[in-house]
């Protein structure tokens, strides 16, 4: 065998070998980012509730990975509470509607399937209250829905938003829009199995 013909096939095994490690690095980042930054954590609980209220699982997905990163002992400033931050007011008043519990206590609202159904349903209601806009209903669920309703009467934001390029009146909630609907399309890609 000629020298360039040796030479040729050490080129293309040193190829070879480096497209094979690129892509065992690409998948192996797929597999971190999926477990660590974009989990399915409570799947079997999350599709249940996502099903039963109607909503699109990879909606319910980023908002608890907003909300609490998954993080079912999470206490916000507010004193939110659980995966889906529910207060205990909200939690009182869907709970009426799911009898989730017989009692909403600190324990209760922290538990995964009661905070998860609570805060679907929730959810579920502001889209409905939208008129499907998941853009005004991640509003509210972060704002309160007087807030958005204050907004759209107002005429600071349109009752038809579909868009995460907007200023809305709360800098906090404008950051909390554009979280969810990233996380939301980052969630569908990643998982494409769940549609």
């Amino acid at each position: 065998m000629n020298k360039a013909k040796v030479n040729s096939i050490i080129r293309r095994n040193i190829i070879i070998s480096v497209i094979a490690g690129l892509i065992l690095i690409i998948l192996f980042g797929i597999m971190l980012v999926r477990t660590f930054v974009f989990p399915l954590k409570y799947e079997d609980i999350v599709l249940e509730n996502s099903y039963k209220f109607n909503l699109d699982p990879y909606l319910v997905f980023a908002l608890i990975n907003t909300e609490s990163n998954f993080n079912k002992t999470a206490t916000s400033i507010k004193d939110a509470k659980g995966l889906m931050q529910i207060t205990n007011s909200t939690a009182e008043e869907v709970n009426q509607i799911t009898n989730s519990t017989d009692n909403i206590t600190d324990e209760t609202i922290y538990d995964e399937n009661i905070n998860i159904e609570l805060g679907c349903k929730y959810l579920s209601d502001l889209i409905v209250r939208y008129s499907g806009n998941y853009y005004l209903a991640i509003c509210a669920y972060n704002a309160g829905f007087g807030n958005v309703d204050s907004w759209i009467d107002n005429e600071k934001i349109s009752k038809t938003l579909n868009s995460i390029n907007i200023e809305l009146p709360f800098s906090e909630t404008t950051r909390y829009l554009k979280k969810v609907i990233s996380n939301y399309e980052i969630y569908k890609v990643l998982y494409p199995q769940l549609s």
